[in-house]
């Protein structure tokens, strides 16, 4: 991944989701705080993945530009909310260039396009319906799952819109680490 700011939060959310993963088998599924951190869960891994594609998308456009256009993306992309679904995801780039929106779209395309916009899909879905005083819930292995699918989402924004960019001298790292 190019973006090594969005590299290591992922990381970071991993590692979490596992130690999350940990605590309710610990605690087990009958704990009165298992639900409270299920949902705590499906949070840190939606929004990491909405911090993500942000960051992704604001970092290769801050990059080089003038300073009004650097105010510009801060105001209406990383202070911005939005959901990090697939066709946000998709709108978002063609505002900025067509060919990032296609180059995206083809790379989804050529991965498992109904999966990964299920996942992302599901977490915006659930962490929205308990936000607005629902009750969904997802179990910790399938926010593990849909949190993974996300991360290559973002793995192949970024892929897309760094094509035909010199990668940075700390690339090398093979991807986001995949939770067991």
């Amino acid at each position: 991944m190019n973006n090594q700011i969005v590299m290591q939060m992922l990381t970071e959310c991993s590692v979490e989701l596992n130690h999350i993963r940990d605590l309710i088998n610990a605690l087990g599924e009958h704990a009165l705080s298992t639900p409270y951190v299920k949902k705590y869960a499906v949070i840190r891994a939606s929004g990491s993945i909405e911090i993500g594609f942000k960051t992704i998308i604001a970092d290769r456009v801050d990059k080089d530009s003038h300073q009004q256009l650097k105010n510009f993306v801060a105001r209406k992309i990383r202070k911005s909310s939005a959901n990090p679904k697939l066709e946000k995801i998709e709108e978002l780039l063609n505002e900025f260039d067509e060919n990032w929106q296609k180059r995206f779209k083809e790379s989804i395309a050529l991965s498992d396009k109904p999966t990964l916009k299920n996942a992302l899909t599901k977490l915006v879905d659930t962490r929205n319906s308990f936000a607005h005083g629902g009750s969904a819930g997802l179990e910790i292995n399938d926010t593990i799952i849909f949190f993974n699918h996300g991360c290559e989402v973002l793995r192949l924004l970024d892929e897309s819109i760094h094509e035909g960019v010199e990668p940075p001298e700390t690339a090398g790292v093979a991807g986001i680490p995949e939770l067991d």
